[in-house]
């Protein structure tokens, strides 16, 4: 009889242990999930930046004009972008690929990335344009916390109670404090 009882303490022990063990497993794979596919904020609708920065009719109307032409550069970009991914892609499925072809649409796509930062940096100063100072300093804020936000926030690359680099693919461990894209904490950023 007391062996009976000895046997089902053990094997209530086992079952206990296995699902703690199972349970930190399961949260430890939701973590890193979650970290995996986290994306940057959406854009910011262009009522809500205006309202945001107090522009005037005049100011909508010039920023108006340079939305479509931004919005159909960045897509043609990124339509490119997209292509020559596949085109990667194709070139590494074969047996033996080619390693100078993978350099040289390495290359390209680069290219595109730097064609697409380009763009977004020619859009932004010409947006800056037809700010007062006074809205330029809002804007420049708002970007400035979106980018903190994207970078260094709970969902960024080293922000949360976990990060990626505890067994997410290749960000290494976290820079001190102050080192990386985020400022030290109770420091001012800078430039400010």
């Amino acid at each position: 009889m007391k062996r009976n009882w000895l046997l089902y303490l053990v094997i209530f022990s086992l079952a206990l242990n296995f699902g703690t063990i199972g349970t930190f497993a399961y949260l430890r794979y939701q973590d890193q999930k979650q970290s995996l596919t986290r994306e940057l904020p959406p854009p910011l609708p262009l009522r809500d930046l205006w309202q945001t920065l107090k522009l005037d009719d005049g100011q909508r109307r010039a920023l108006h004009e340079l939305v479509p032409d931004h919005r159909a550069r960045v897509a043609a970009i990124r339509k490119d972008l997209f292509l020559k991914r596949y085109e990667l892609f194709d070139l590494l499925k074969g047996e033996a690929p080619d390693q100078a072809a993978i350099r040289a649409k390495i290359g390209e796509i680069s290219d595109l990335q730097g064609k697409l930062e380009e763009e977004m940096v020619r859009f932004l100063l010409a947006f800056r344009k037809n700010l007062k100072p006074e809205q330029n300093t809002v804007f420049l804020n708002l970007v400035r916390s979106r980018l903190d936000r994207a970078l260094c926030g709970p969902g960024g690359p080293w922000g949360g109670r976990r990060g990626p680099w505890r067994g997410g693919p290749g960000l290494g461990p976290p820079p001190p404090p102050g080192m990386g894209p985020c400022p030290a904490p109770g420091k001012p950023e800078p430039g400010k």
